[in-house]
């Protein structure tokens, strides 16, 4: 039905079947089912109370597991597909929640250094509650919360800002801009990149180069003479400006 469709009648196919199918988890599934049980409610509850005990999170169960439970509990014409509803893309719908978060932070835990978890909002309550239920099975891992790619997006304004001020100040000074702005900067804080040969990958080049070479190489990146001898441990420049009579300038590597 949906063949040929696109943009908003696609969407509107989509979300009319949405609203038709009355999608649920599995879970909620079997338990609708136990419920309209032509059985008494002493019955009903036994059921329940058996399918909540095999089924609850911290179970982690399976859905082939669930499937041989909910036979076990006599309900042989108990539908659910989970591929019916996956997206246009191909995904697998998932019923997101805070107690979702923990069942992951515990499958992972064992295999990373820190778990992350994310909201469309910061929210103190859902975030103790993923800590605490975190932490009830892995004690040790670390947490975080809403805030790795706040790094990541400081970073890219701090890149956009930086490199848009220096092509207009590169525009009006030209190469004294980049001698203040940046090399100097780098210098005085200490930033490893002023030595920039060796983060372009020249350093291993030039290994390359020597060892199919016997040892030696006239085209070496790296080497006396080279830029990258400028940027020793520390050295003694002459006439530099601002930096004194005699001064000494240390750019230490952090690699």
């Amino acid at each position: 039905m949906a063949a040929s469709k696109t943009g908003r009648v696609l969407q509107a196919l989509k979300d009319n079947w949405l609203a038709m199918a009355q999608l649920k988890t599995f879970s909620k599934c079997v338990t609708d089912s136990i419920k309209n049980m032509n059985a008494g409610e002493d019955k009903k509850r036994r059921r329940l109370n058996e399918w909540m005990n095999h089924s609850s999170f911290n179970k982690c169960l399976l859905n082939e597991q669930g499937c041989e439970i909910a036979e076990r509990l006599v309900l042989k014409n108990l539908f659910w597909n989970r591929d019916l509803p996956r997206t246009l893309q191909g995904f697998y719908r998932f019923k997101g929640l805070v107690m979702a978060a923990i069942i992951r932070g515990w499958a992972f835990a064992p295999h990373c250094d820190l778990i992350w978890m994310e909201t469309s909002s910061p929210n103190l309550v859902e975030c103790t509650k993923f800590a605490k239920g975190v932490k009830s099975m892995q004690l040790e891992i670390m947490l975080a919360y809403r805030f790795c790619w706040q790094f990541t997006l400081a970073g890219f304004h701090a890149d956009a800002l930086e490199i848009d001020t220096f092509a207009k100040d590169f525009t009006r000074r030209g190469i004294l801009a980049y001698g203040e702005r940046i090399q100097r900067e780098e210098r005085n804080n200490g930033v490893d990149t002023l030595a920039h040969q060796k983060w372009s990958g020249a350093n291993y080049y030039d290994r390359y180069l020597k060892t199919v070479q016997g040892g030696i190489s006239s085209t070496a990146v790296m080497g006396e003479g080279l830029t990258e001898e400028q940027f020793k441990e520390s050295w003694t420049r002459q006439g530099a400006v601002g930096l004194g009579e005699g001064a000494v300038v240390v750019a230490k590597a952090r690699m």
